[in-house]
């Protein structure tokens, strides 16, 4: 799923337009992109983010946007307020309580996704990155990518600090689609049960788990 110029599919200088969510290739070093079509873009390669548009060229933006950590105290307080933030746009919202982009036919997804972001000890296990980093899987494999996709849609969930009062599963769904085999899909329906089941045993199974059922005493 690499981020590529959706003109060009080019992978170099690539920046992400923050108002339509597209991506653009850009000159070398913090020049603007090339289209005239994005408004506020990031160049994604870099470890300081600037922000780069026509109204305000090279301001500094947060990389706390694109990605944002969480620390065990910040998890430990997230139940005890209830505390309305300001996107970057202007917007108020309730972390955790963020809407999702419906890309054409995925709402069956995007409800499922929001209900498991709001179960604390899930939530809590996904917000902190390092509970899953180090987990080893064989070579080849791709289910771990369902852990790291869920792990950035949750933290982006309840990212105090995001650019809109909603985000993009797109690239969770992609790697559902992949994961799946194309059982559960973004361009058709699909059963919010079935959907459930299978995701959290893939999850369980990427991380390690085992398949085989324990004997009843």
């Amino acid at each position: 799923f690499e981020k590529l110029c959706s003109i060009s599919l080019s992978h170099i200088n690539v920046y992400a337009c923050l108002v339509c969510g597209k991506y653009f290739q850009g000159g070398s070093g913090l020049g603007s992109p090339d289209s005239e079509e994005g408004q506020v873009w990031v160049p994604l390669t870099l470890r300081g983010v600037r922000c780069v548009s026509p109204r305000s060229e090279g301001s500094l933006f947060p990389q706390y946007v694109l990605k944002p950590t969480f620390t065990a105290q910040h998890i430990a307080h997230l139940d005890k307020q209830a505390k309305l933030s300001r996107a970057y746009d202007g917007t108020t919202y309730l972390p955790g309580i963020v809407g999702l982009n419906n890309i054409k036919a995925n709402d069956y997804a995007n409800a499922v996704l929001q209900a498991l972001s709001n179960v604390p000890p899930l939530r809590n296990y996904f917000l902190e990155e390092e509970n899953y980093r180090s987990i080893q899987r064989p070579p080849g494999d791709i289910m771990f990518l369902l852990v790291q996709r869920f792990g950035e849609l949750m933290r982006k969930l309840w990212n105090p600090r995001n650019f809109k009062a909603h985000v993009s599963p797109h690239e969770m769904l992609q790697a559902v689609v992949l994961c799946s085999k194309k059982n559960f899909q973004i361009t058709k329906q699909g059963d919010g049960v079935e959907f459930l089941s299978w995701f959290l045993n893939a999850l369980h199974a990427a991380l390690g788990g085992t398949k085989r059922k324990k004997k009843s005493e």
